[in-house]
């Protein structure tokens, strides 16, 4: 054989054995990583199961309250009602003690002019009988 020949025909086979040794290499450390791949997820699993089982009895928990906070919504809306009621009474009590006021005011008004009427003559008068004795 040719000397050209067996140098290339070496090279390519050292060639291919440096490749088969890097591929080799690549495969080693990617089952490592793939391992590892592996073990993260399964830690992941244990995680979420966890934190799964964990959550349930808190959303369980969270749904008991606001259904009470519904219920009590219910009771704060029947008792404003109630309140508005009331409210509406007072309101009424009101504008009747106003009509009962105004009707008072309009029956006493004429008398009590009357009164201040006559207070204010006689006080005149007392003034005016006062002024005529003590100017003789």
């Amino acid at each position: 054989m040719d000397t050209t020949l067996l140098i290339f025909a070496c090279s390519a086979l050292g060639a291919a054995a440096v490749l088969c040794i890097v591929v080799a290499v690549v495969a080693f450390r990617a089952g490592k990583n793939i391992d590892r791949v592996t073990v993260v997820v399964e830690a992941m699993q244990k995680d979420v199961h966890h934190l799964t089982s964990t959550a349930l009895p808190i959303i369980e928990k969270a749904g008991n309250f606001f259904a009470q906070g519904e219920e009590t919504l219910g009771v704060l809306k029947a008792d404003l009602a109630n309140l508005s009621k009331g409210t509406q009474n007072i309101a009424g009590i009101a504008e009747d003690l106003r009509i009962l006021e105004q009707n008072i005011v309009a029956r006493i008004r004429p008398g009590l002019e009357d009164a201040a009427s006559l207070v204010s003559g006689i006080t005149r008068g007392i003034k005016t009988f006062a002024k005529k004795l003590t100017e003789r």
